[in-house]
């Protein structure tokens, strides 16, 4: 909207009448018809001269919100944001004198203060004989705005995509048209490099790449999203485990085959998850074989307490008597003694035989579980009178040795913490095996445990239950209900529990050695 000086082409923008013209019928003028076309266009047109607005259209009028009136004899400099001003002048300049010849841009104020984007481009005429500028411009405000909302919404995305953790990329037909910056620290590549190049850079070899192309995009047909687990290798030749996560993009893989992969690098967490689980192996073996060695010295001991020990006091138990036989019969305080001494040694070997029993029962050993079980019931029976039903379908002869031993010991440990701590009138018990799977239920009508009672890590008996389970990869599950009982359930795999037996025999023999 400024004038400047440059030898203007010979163009007119309008005419005036000739003297005969009025004789006729009126006819619009031909500057009539340039003001009636102007007028009806969709962008701005302008006459200045003398730095002031000799013509304006409609367009112009509407979108600087001047009257014509107003805005005729006005100096073109006034409508232009002062900041833009120098900037605009010396544009109209540029391109009056053929220096630029692509419109330019700048602001404007419209008459009610705010503010508008203008493209314009400026010509040299002649208007009424005298040097004049015919400019033409268009709002842009719109178009500007758009552009800003989608440069920022692209920042967005590019902020969003950059805080990914995992490598992210985008491809179109295995050509890589975006990446974050993960890209560099998972694979060692630049974003900006790899633009353009074949995603088989992140495999080992075109073989892999070609097979797990195929493999992602025959899956992308059928579903949204893929996630799987395969080697990648990073730029510097070293190769890594990658979860990869897949989207199409759109409704349906078309023809270009848009996708959005993510690679997170899981070899520290695969090799720390396998450090992890052989670790868990080992310590579980030597839980079990240290269980063993347990238990083989609580049989040894029981064995040694039941025969030695008893051995000599049924030894006591003859002399006692044959002492007895001796006697006069008018020795009646001596002889009141040896049938003290005789009922001490009586209740000595119940004591030894009850030490031994809970050292090893015999009956495990030499029967088997079920039949342990059967005397546990009854003698927990005879020492609580709490009445007890169980119902033991199991074949002992599918029950390793060691599992046994475990299964006893958490059917004793049950009854102990019912004993201890349920004010129970009845138990229910039930051994059976499903398929490959050892089932002990034990429950009672009792007042029922809590959840803070089942979860106190005081609580050394439910402790206890669960290493026994967790030691054979079994699971146990124990619910309570106020008034109503205790109720514990407990599943052993026996094809795990076989395995754990022979690790367990491998452990001891490494360490008899």
């Amino acid at each position: 909207m400024v004038m400047k000086k440059r030898e203007p082409e010979t163009i007119q923008a309008s005419r005036g009448k000739s003297p005969h013209e009025g004789l006729h019928t009126a006819e619009p003028s031909e500057g009539e018809l340039y003001k009636t076309l102007a007028d009806n266009l969709q962008a701005g047109v302008y006459i200045v001269q003398n730095k002031k607005f000799q013509f304006v259209n409609h367009y112009l009028q509407k979108h600087t919100g001047y009257t014509e009136a107003e805005m005729l004899g006005m100096d073109p400099l006034s409508v232009i944001h002062p900041v833009d001003r120098r900037v605009a002048a010396k544009n109209a300049d540029n391109m009056l004198t053929g220096v630029r010849v692509s419109p330019y841009k700048y602001r404007l104020m419209t008459k009610q203060g705010q503010i508008r984007w203008i493209m314009e481009t400026v010509t040299p005429i002649t208007f009424k004989a005298e040097k004049a500028v015919l400019g033409n411009c268009m709002d842009i405000t719109e178009q500007k705005e758009v552009k800003k909302s989608l440069q920022e919404l692209d920042a967005l995305k590019a902020s969003i995509l950059d805080a990914i953790p995992q490598a992210v990329v985008g491809l179109q037909n295995r050509r890589i048209n975006f990446a974050n910056t993960a890209v560099e620290e998972v694979f060692g590549w630049r974003p900006e490099d790899l633009i353009g190049k074949s995603v088989t850079l992140f495999y080992r070899n075109e073989k892999e790449a070609e097979e797990i192309g195929r493999y992602f995009y025959t899956t992308l047909e059928h579903q949204r999203t893929f996630v799987s687990e395969f080697n990648c290798r990073r730029k510097d030749g070293r190769d890594i485990l990658c979860r990869m996560r897949s989207s199409r993009i759109g409704q349906k893989l078309t023809k270009e085959r848009r996708i959005v992969i993510t690679y997170e690098d899981i070899t520290e967490q695969r090799r720390a998850e396998e450090e992890l689980a052989n670790s868990r192996e080992q310590l579980r073996n030597l839980s079990i074989y240290l269980q063993s060695v347990r238990e083989k010295e609580s049989t040894r001991i029981a064995r040694e307490i039941h025969d030695e020990l008893g051995q000599s006091l049924t030894a006591i138990q003859m002399d006692l008597a044959w002492l007895d036989s001796r006697l006069s019969p008018g020795d009646l305080s001596l002889s009141t003694k040896i049938q003290h001494m005789k009922r001490l040694v009586d209740t000595t070997v119940d004591s030894v035989h009850r030490i031994s029993t809970e050292l090893r029962p015999i009956l495990l050993d030499d029967l088997g579980l079920t039949a342990a079980m059967e005397w546990q019931v009854q003698e927990f029976e005879e020492r609580t009178g709490v009445q007890c039903r169980a119902r033991l379908d199991c074949k002992d002869n599918s029950i390793e040795k060691d599992l046994a031993t475990t299964l006893f010991r958490i059917f004793q440990e049950t009854l102990t913490n019912i004993a201890r701590h349920a004010g129970a009138t009845s138990v229910k018990v039930r051994l059976t095996q499903k398929a490959n799977e050892l089932h002990l239920d034990v429950s009672d009508n009792g007042k029922g445990i809590t959840p803070e009672q089942i979860d106190d890590p005081k609580s050394f008996g439910i402790v206890g239950i669960r290493e026994r389970v967790n030691l054979w990869g079994g699971t146990v599950s124990i619910k309570g209900k106020p008034k109503k009982g205790t109720t514990i359930k407990v599943r052993i795999p026996l094809t795990l529990s076989m395995g754990a037996s022979a690790g367990q025999r491998k452990a001891g023999n490494r360490g008899d050695t």
